[in-house]
Protein backbone atom coordinates (compact mmCIF):
# COMPACT_ATOMS: atom_id res chain seq x y z
CA UNK A 1 0.00 0.00 0.00
CA UNK A 2 1.05 3.40 -0.59
CA UNK A 3 0.53 6.73 0.94
CA UNK A 4 1.82 10.49 -0.62
CA UNK A 5 2.24 13.27 1.08
CA UNK A 6 1.12 17.00 0.42
CA UNK A 7 2.91 20.18 0.70
CA UNK A 8 1.98 21.92 3.47
CA UNK A 9 3.04 23.06 7.16
CA UNK A 10 2.19 24.36 10.39
CA UNK A 11 2.96 24.27 13.85
CA UNK A 12 1.89 21.83 16.61
CA UNK A 13 -1.00 23.32 19.08
CA UNK A 14 -2.28 21.31 22.09
CA UNK A 15 0.87 18.95 21.90
CA UNK A 16 -0.50 15.39 23.08
CA UNK A 17 -4.42 15.62 21.67
CA UNK A 18 -4.68 14.13 18.28
CA UNK A 19 -4.98 16.36 15.54
CA UNK A 20 -3.25 19.04 17.32
CA UNK A 21 -0.97 19.25 14.36
CA UNK A 22 -2.81 20.36 10.87
CA UNK A 23 -1.55 19.76 7.47
CA UNK A 24 1.52 17.51 6.99
CA UNK A 25 2.56 15.12 9.81
CA UNK A 26 5.15 12.58 8.56
CA UNK A 27 3.96 9.10 8.46
CA UNK A 28 4.66 5.65 8.72
CA UNK A 29 4.85 2.06 7.63
CA UNK A 30 4.81 -1.15 8.95
CA UNK A 31 3.17 -5.21 8.97
CA UNK A 32 0.04 -4.45 11.30
CA UNK A 33 -2.78 -1.74 10.76
CA UNK A 34 -3.80 -0.89 13.78
CA UNK A 35 -0.35 -0.42 14.95
CA UNK A 36 0.48 1.92 12.29
CA UNK A 37 -2.78 4.08 12.36
CA UNK A 38 -1.53 4.49 16.59
CA UNK A 39 1.89 5.78 15.17
CA UNK A 40 0.14 7.87 12.98
CA UNK A 41 -1.95 9.54 15.56
CA UNK A 42 1.15 10.11 17.94
CA UNK A 43 2.43 12.40 14.86
CA UNK A 44 -0.98 13.71 15.05
CA UNK A 45 -0.74 14.70 18.49
CA UNK A 46 2.88 16.41 17.94
CA UNK A 47 4.78 13.89 18.85
CA UNK A 48 8.24 12.71 17.39
CA UNK A 49 9.36 10.12 15.03
CA UNK A 50 10.41 8.52 18.76
CA UNK A 51 7.55 8.88 19.84
CA UNK A 52 5.37 7.45 17.19
CA UNK A 53 8.35 4.40 16.99
CA UNK A 54 7.26 3.76 20.71
CA UNK A 55 3.34 3.68 20.60
CA UNK A 56 3.76 1.50 17.52
CA UNK A 57 5.61 -1.17 19.29
CA UNK A 58 3.73 -1.22 22.23
CA UNK A 59 0.64 -2.14 19.88
CA UNK A 60 2.06 -4.61 18.20
CA UNK A 61 2.83 -6.42 21.78
CA UNK A 62 -1.01 -6.97 21.25
CA UNK A 63 -1.82 -7.18 17.98
CA UNK A 64 1.14 -9.06 16.63
CA UNK A 65 2.63 -10.84 19.14
CA UNK A 66 4.09 -13.34 16.76
CA UNK A 67 6.91 -10.75 15.96
CA UNK A 68 6.92 -7.95 18.46
CA UNK A 69 6.17 -9.39 21.79
CA UNK A 70 7.24 -8.15 25.06
CA UNK A 71 8.87 -10.86 25.63
CA UNK A 72 10.98 -10.31 22.43
CA UNK A 73 13.48 -6.97 21.41
CA UNK A 74 14.48 -5.26 18.64
CA UNK A 75 17.09 -2.97 17.00
CA UNK A 76 16.31 0.53 16.17
CA UNK A 77 18.62 3.32 13.84
CA UNK A 78 16.92 6.51 15.29
CA UNK A 79 17.58 10.20 13.24
CA UNK A 80 17.28 13.55 15.64
CA UNK A 81 18.08 16.55 13.89
CA UNK A 82 17.99 19.16 16.32
CA UNK A 83 20.29 16.77 18.10
CA UNK A 84 22.23 16.50 14.78
CA UNK A 85 22.87 12.87 15.31
CA UNK A 86 22.06 9.10 14.06
CA UNK A 87 22.41 5.86 16.32
CA UNK A 88 21.70 2.66 16.98
CA UNK A 89 19.61 1.74 20.15
CA UNK A 90 19.56 -2.23 20.38
CA UNK A 91 17.75 -4.12 22.49
CA UNK A 92 18.03 -7.80 20.89
CA UNK A 93 16.67 -10.20 23.14
CA UNK A 94 19.70 -12.42 25.01
CA UNK A 95 19.62 -15.82 26.20
CA UNK A 96 18.17 -16.90 29.74
CA UNK A 97 20.18 -18.76 32.26
CA UNK A 98 20.28 -22.31 32.65
CA UNK A 99 19.68 -23.31 36.14
CA UNK A 100 18.62 -27.07 35.59
CA UNK A 101 18.49 -30.00 32.96
CA UNK A 102 15.64 -29.98 29.98
CA UNK A 103 14.45 -26.82 30.04
CA UNK A 104 13.33 -25.01 27.41
CA UNK A 105 16.16 -22.64 26.47
CA UNK A 106 14.08 -18.78 26.50
CA UNK A 107 15.16 -15.21 26.20
CA UNK A 108 15.38 -12.16 28.82
CA UNK A 109 13.26 -9.81 27.34
CA UNK A 110 14.53 -6.20 25.98
CA UNK A 111 11.04 -4.75 24.77
CA UNK A 112 10.46 -2.93 28.33
CA UNK A 113 13.68 -1.12 28.66
CA UNK A 114 14.53 -0.67 25.37
CA UNK A 115 11.06 1.05 24.24
CA UNK A 116 11.64 2.95 27.50
CA UNK A 117 15.12 4.35 26.60
CA UNK A 118 13.64 5.42 23.16
CA UNK A 119 11.27 7.67 25.07
CA UNK A 120 13.84 9.20 26.97
CA UNK A 121 16.07 10.02 24.95
CA UNK A 122 14.45 11.07 21.74
CA UNK A 123 10.72 11.30 22.39
CA UNK A 124 8.49 14.77 23.29
CA UNK A 125 4.78 12.90 24.92
CA UNK A 126 4.95 11.14 27.96
CA UNK A 127 5.72 7.70 28.42
CA UNK A 128 2.30 6.47 29.78
CA UNK A 129 0.35 8.05 27.35
CA UNK A 130 2.51 5.82 24.68
CA UNK A 131 1.50 3.23 26.36
CA UNK A 132 -1.68 3.82 26.76
CA UNK A 133 -3.52 2.87 23.69
CA UNK A 134 -2.03 -0.70 23.90
CA UNK A 135 -3.14 -1.04 26.81
CA UNK A 136 -6.79 -0.42 26.07
CA UNK A 137 -6.57 -2.45 23.08
CA UNK A 138 -5.16 -5.69 25.26
CA UNK A 139 -7.89 -5.18 28.10
CA UNK A 140 -11.05 -4.51 25.58
CA UNK A 141 -9.91 -6.17 22.57
CA UNK A 142 -9.19 -5.63 19.02
CA UNK A 143 -10.48 -7.37 15.97
CA UNK A 144 -8.11 -10.19 14.58
CA UNK A 145 -6.02 -8.58 11.62
CA UNK A 146 -5.54 -10.12 8.10
CA UNK A 147 -1.69 -9.91 9.05
CA UNK A 148 -2.02 -11.44 12.06
CA UNK A 149 -3.66 -14.09 10.41
CA UNK A 150 -1.33 -15.12 8.40
CA UNK A 151 1.18 -15.46 11.11
CA UNK A 152 -1.67 -18.03 13.15
CA UNK A 153 -2.28 -19.74 9.89
CA UNK A 154 1.54 -20.45 8.94
CA UNK A 155 2.02 -21.28 12.69
CA UNK A 156 -1.41 -23.02 13.47
CA UNK A 157 -0.12 -26.78 14.76
CA UNK A 158 2.02 -24.78 17.71
CA UNK A 159 -0.32 -22.33 17.87
CA UNK A 160 -3.42 -25.19 18.62
CA UNK A 161 -0.82 -27.32 21.04
CA UNK A 162 0.59 -24.55 23.13
CA UNK A 163 -2.56 -23.70 25.64
CA UNK A 164 -1.55 -19.94 26.10
CA UNK A 165 -1.81 -19.41 22.78
CA UNK A 166 -4.63 -21.58 22.07
CA UNK A 167 -7.03 -19.60 24.97
CA UNK A 168 -6.19 -16.72 23.01
CA UNK A 169 -6.23 -17.36 19.28
CA UNK A 170 -8.85 -20.44 19.29
CA UNK A 171 -12.57 -21.09 19.97
CA UNK A 172 -14.22 -23.89 19.95
CA UNK A 173 -10.88 -25.83 18.31
CA UNK A 174 -10.72 -23.71 15.44
CA UNK A 175 -8.46 -20.54 14.86
CA UNK A 176 -10.57 -16.98 15.29
CA UNK A 177 -11.23 -15.10 11.95
CA UNK A 178 -10.25 -11.95 10.74
CA UNK A 179 -12.35 -9.25 12.35
CA UNK A 180 -13.18 -11.76 15.55
CA UNK A 181 -12.01 -9.84 18.80
CA UNK A 182 -8.96 -10.91 20.50
CA UNK A 183 -8.95 -10.23 24.67
CA UNK A 184 -5.71 -10.10 26.62
CA UNK A 185 -6.84 -9.44 29.90
CA UNK A 186 -3.55 -10.38 31.15
CA UNK A 187 -1.64 -8.30 28.90
CA UNK A 188 -3.54 -5.75 30.05
CA UNK A 189 -2.58 -5.82 33.19
CA UNK A 190 0.91 -5.87 32.46
CA UNK A 191 1.26 -3.18 30.20
CA UNK A 192 -0.70 -1.49 33.17
CA UNK A 193 2.22 -1.77 34.99
CA UNK A 194 4.52 -0.77 32.72
CA UNK A 195 2.75 2.58 31.82
CA UNK A 196 2.48 3.56 35.76
CA UNK A 197 5.84 1.83 37.07
CA UNK A 198 8.17 2.17 33.95
CA UNK A 199 10.21 -0.81 33.66
CA UNK A 200 11.93 -0.75 36.59
CA UNK A 201 9.88 -3.15 38.23
CA UNK A 202 9.56 -5.69 35.23
CA UNK A 203 13.58 -5.88 35.57
CA UNK A 204 13.80 -5.40 39.34
CA UNK A 205 10.80 -5.20 41.53
CA UNK A 206 8.07 -7.58 42.50
CA UNK A 207 7.45 -8.18 39.31
CA UNK A 208 10.42 -9.91 38.29
CA UNK A 209 10.65 -11.97 41.02
CA UNK A 210 7.21 -13.04 40.08
CA UNK A 211 7.87 -13.69 36.32
CA UNK A 212 11.33 -15.56 36.66
CA UNK A 213 9.39 -17.84 39.23
CA UNK A 214 6.45 -18.02 36.38
CA UNK A 215 9.19 -18.76 33.83
CA UNK A 216 10.88 -21.35 35.40
CA UNK A 217 7.69 -23.02 36.98
CA UNK A 218 6.83 -23.20 32.91
CA UNK A 219 10.37 -25.33 32.04
CA UNK A 220 12.00 -21.76 30.60
CA UNK A 221 15.77 -20.25 31.72
CA UNK A 222 14.95 -17.11 32.93
CA UNK A 223 17.03 -15.53 36.47
CA UNK A 224 16.52 -13.00 38.26
CA UNK A 225 20.15 -11.69 37.62
CA UNK A 226 19.12 -11.66 33.90
CA UNK A 227 16.33 -9.42 34.55
CA UNK A 228 18.76 -7.21 36.45
CA UNK A 229 21.26 -7.12 34.31
CA UNK A 230 19.46 -6.70 30.84
CA UNK A 231 20.28 -2.78 29.75
CA UNK A 232 19.88 -1.24 25.73
CA UNK A 233 22.84 -0.37 24.39
CA UNK A 234 23.34 2.90 22.16
CA UNK A 235 25.76 2.46 20.03
CA UNK A 236 27.28 4.26 16.67
CA UNK A 237 25.75 3.66 13.64
CA UNK A 238 27.22 2.48 10.51
CA UNK A 239 27.39 4.70 7.74
CA UNK A 240 28.48 4.30 3.77
CA UNK A 241 28.01 6.88 1.31
CA UNK A 242 25.64 7.28 -0.95
CA UNK A 243 25.80 10.33 -2.98
CA UNK A 244 25.93 13.08 -1.00
CA UNK A 245 23.94 11.88 2.07
CA UNK A 246 24.93 8.37 4.07
CA UNK A 247 23.05 4.43 4.72
CA UNK A 248 23.13 4.32 8.53
CA UNK A 249 23.06 0.51 9.14
CA UNK A 250 23.04 -1.37 12.20
CA UNK A 251 26.10 -2.90 12.29
CA UNK A 252 28.64 -3.53 9.49
CA UNK A 253 28.80 -6.75 7.62
CA UNK A 254 30.81 -9.66 8.67
CA UNK A 255 32.33 -10.47 5.71
CA UNK A 256 34.86 -9.04 3.52
CA UNK A 257 34.09 -9.41 0.32
CA UNK A 258 31.10 -9.82 -1.23
CA UNK A 259 29.33 -11.56 -3.68
CA UNK A 260 28.86 -9.26 -6.76
CA UNK A 261 25.22 -9.92 -7.32
CA UNK A 262 24.69 -6.22 -6.93
CA UNK A 263 26.08 -4.44 -10.29
CA UNK A 264 27.64 -1.19 -10.43
CA UNK A 265 30.46 0.84 -8.30
CA UNK A 266 30.70 2.62 -5.20
CA UNK A 267 30.50 2.02 -1.30
CA UNK A 268 27.04 1.26 -1.10
CA UNK A 269 27.20 -1.25 -4.11
CA UNK A 270 30.34 -3.15 -2.24
CA UNK A 271 28.70 -3.27 0.98
CA UNK A 272 24.88 -4.76 -0.16
CA UNK A 273 27.52 -7.43 -1.58
CA UNK A 274 28.85 -8.32 1.41
CA UNK A 275 25.91 -8.45 3.30
CA UNK A 276 24.19 -10.59 0.59
CA UNK A 277 27.57 -12.85 1.60
CA UNK A 278 26.72 -13.21 5.03
CA UNK A 279 23.19 -14.09 4.25
CA UNK A 280 24.54 -16.77 2.55
CA UNK A 281 26.18 -18.26 5.30
CA UNK A 282 23.66 -17.18 7.60
CA UNK A 283 23.23 -20.18 10.53
CA UNK A 284 19.61 -22.21 10.03
CA UNK A 285 17.71 -20.73 13.03
CA UNK A 286 18.26 -17.22 10.87
CA UNK A 287 15.57 -18.55 9.07
CA UNK A 288 12.84 -19.22 11.32
CA UNK A 289 10.89 -15.57 11.38
CA UNK A 290 9.32 -14.10 14.05
CA UNK A 291 10.39 -10.71 12.88
CA UNK A 292 9.18 -7.59 11.36
CA UNK A 293 10.18 -4.32 10.26
CA UNK A 294 8.70 -0.22 10.19
CA UNK A 295 9.78 3.40 9.65
CA UNK A 296 8.09 6.46 10.78
CA UNK A 297 9.38 10.03 9.69
CA UNK A 298 8.25 13.33 11.37
CA UNK A 299 8.01 16.67 9.15
CA UNK A 300 10.93 17.87 11.46
CA UNK A 301 12.99 14.71 9.20
CA UNK A 302 13.52 12.84 12.93
CA UNK A 303 12.93 9.31 11.75
CA UNK A 304 13.33 5.81 13.04
CA UNK A 305 13.64 2.51 11.34
CA UNK A 306 13.65 -0.74 13.35
CA UNK A 307 13.43 -4.43 13.40
CA UNK A 308 11.53 -6.55 16.02
CA UNK A 309 12.28 -9.91 16.71
CA UNK A 310 10.78 -13.20 18.82
CA UNK A 311 13.40 -15.23 17.20
CA UNK A 312 10.85 -17.55 16.25
CA UNK A 313 7.57 -16.96 14.96
CA UNK A 314 5.24 -16.48 18.33
CA UNK A 315 8.40 -16.95 20.35
CA UNK A 316 8.75 -20.77 22.37
CA UNK A 317 5.61 -20.78 23.73
CA UNK A 318 6.84 -20.31 27.45
CA UNK A 319 6.05 -17.58 29.59
CA UNK A 320 4.41 -15.95 32.26
CA UNK A 321 0.46 -16.72 31.70
CA UNK A 322 -1.07 -14.78 34.38
CA UNK A 323 0.92 -11.44 32.66
CA UNK A 324 0.10 -12.37 28.94
CA UNK A 325 4.15 -13.13 28.59
CA UNK A 326 5.24 -15.26 26.01
CA UNK A 327 8.77 -15.12 25.80
CA UNK A 328 11.13 -15.10 22.76
CA UNK A 329 13.42 -18.38 21.68
CA UNK A 330 16.95 -18.44 23.36
CA UNK A 331 18.10 -19.64 20.38
CA UNK A 332 19.28 -15.97 19.30
CA UNK A 333 19.75 -15.30 15.94
CA UNK A 334 21.25 -12.06 15.52
CA UNK A 335 20.18 -9.20 12.68
CA UNK A 336 21.61 -9.91 9.15
CA UNK A 337 21.17 -6.80 7.33
CA UNK A 338 18.80 -4.72 10.27
CA UNK A 339 16.47 -1.60 8.92
CA UNK A 340 18.46 1.20 7.57
CA UNK A 341 18.19 5.20 7.14
CA UNK A 342 19.39 7.36 4.62
CA UNK A 343 20.24 10.76 5.68
CA UNK A 344 22.45 13.92 4.79
CA UNK A 345 24.77 14.31 7.49
CA UNK A 346 25.33 18.00 6.16
CA UNK A 347 22.47 19.41 6.40
CA UNK A 348 20.19 16.53 8.42
CA UNK A 349 17.71 16.08 6.33
CA UNK A 350 15.72 12.30 5.57
CA UNK A 351 15.83 10.87 2.21
CA UNK A 352 15.00 7.22 2.50
CA UNK A 353 13.93 4.21 5.73
CA UNK A 354 13.81 0.86 4.90
CA UNK A 355 13.25 -2.48 7.34
CA UNK A 356 11.37 -6.04 6.85
CA UNK A 357 11.65 -9.05 8.21
CA UNK A 358 15.22 -9.62 8.05
CA UNK A 359 15.39 -14.06 7.37
CA UNK A 360 17.30 -14.97 4.55
CA UNK A 361 14.25 -14.03 2.30
CA UNK A 362 13.52 -10.79 3.57
CA UNK A 363 17.20 -9.81 3.93
CA UNK A 364 17.90 -10.48 0.14
CA UNK A 365 14.35 -8.47 -1.08
CA UNK A 366 15.56 -5.23 1.20
CA UNK A 367 18.77 -5.66 -0.57
CA UNK A 368 17.36 -5.59 -4.12
CA UNK A 369 15.03 -2.81 -2.50
CA UNK A 370 17.77 -0.52 -1.71
CA UNK A 371 19.61 -1.35 -4.70
CA UNK A 372 17.02 -0.48 -7.28
CA UNK A 373 15.72 2.56 -5.29
CA UNK A 374 19.45 3.81 -4.18
CA UNK A 375 22.45 2.40 -6.90
CA UNK A 376 19.94 2.26 -9.85
CA UNK A 377 17.36 0.35 -12.30
CA UNK A 378 18.36 -3.01 -12.94
CA UNK A 379 21.26 -3.56 -10.12
CA UNK A 380 19.90 -6.34 -8.29
CA UNK A 381 18.93 -8.05 -11.77
CA UNK A 382 21.66 -10.61 -11.43
CA UNK A 383 20.04 -11.12 -7.51
CA UNK A 384 18.75 -14.55 -7.34
CA UNK A 385 15.44 -13.84 -4.05
CA UNK A 386 16.30 -16.56 -1.40
CA UNK A 387 13.45 -18.61 -0.28
CA UNK A 388 14.61 -18.95 3.39
CA UNK A 389 11.84 -17.23 5.59
CA UNK A 390 8.83 -14.92 5.45
CA UNK A 391 9.99 -12.14 2.95
CA UNK A 392 8.22 -8.63 3.77
CA UNK A 393 9.93 -5.12 3.25
CA UNK A 394 8.48 -1.61 4.28
CA UNK A 395 9.91 1.46 3.06
CA UNK A 396 9.71 5.26 3.50
CA UNK A 397 11.41 6.89 0.38
CA UNK A 398 11.62 10.81 0.07
CA UNK A 399 13.51 11.59 -2.92
CA UNK A 400 13.81 15.61 -2.66
CA UNK A 401 14.26 15.32 1.28
CA UNK A 402 12.10 16.30 4.52
CA UNK A 403 11.89 18.83 5.84
CA UNK A 404 12.06 20.39 2.36
CA UNK A 405 10.25 18.48 0.05
CA UNK A 406 7.73 16.47 2.23
CA UNK A 407 5.95 16.30 -0.82
CA UNK A 408 8.06 13.92 -2.87
CA UNK A 409 8.04 11.32 -0.16
CA UNK A 410 6.10 7.88 -0.83
CA UNK A 411 5.42 5.44 2.32
CA UNK A 412 5.30 1.64 1.29
CA UNK A 413 3.83 -1.14 3.09
CA UNK A 414 4.62 -4.92 1.58
CA UNK A 415 1.61 -6.00 0.83
CA UNK A 416 3.05 -9.86 1.78
CA UNK A 417 3.01 -8.40 5.72
CA UNK A 418 -0.20 -7.43 5.58
CA UNK A 419 0.11 -4.00 6.80
CA UNK A 420 -0.47 -0.65 6.28
CA UNK A 421 1.47 2.83 4.89
CA UNK A 422 0.42 6.34 6.26
CA UNK A 423 1.53 9.62 5.35
CA UNK A 424 0.58 13.09 4.85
Amino acid sequence: MTAVLCACTTTPQNVGQIGAVKGVLGGVTGDEPLAVQTARDVLSSGGTAADAAVALYATMTVTKPSVAGIGGGGVCVVHDRVAQKIEVLDFWPRPGTKTADGQTHTAVPGVPRGLYALSARYGRLQWGQLIASAEQDARFGTPLSRSLKMDLEASRDKVMSTPSLAAIYSRDGHLLEVGDRVQQLGLGALLTSLRVKGPGDFYSGGLASQIVTAVQNAGGTLTLADLNNYKPVWREATAVKSGNENLYFTHAPKSATGTGDITGEGDVVSVLNRYLADIDNAPANSAKGGRSGFVVVDLAANAVACETTMNEPFGVGVGANAFGLDLASGDVAEPLVGPVLKLNPNVWEFYYGIAGTDTPAGATAQIARIAEDLVGAGSAAELGMNAKGVSSVNYISCPEGVPPHPESCRFVADPAGGGMALGR
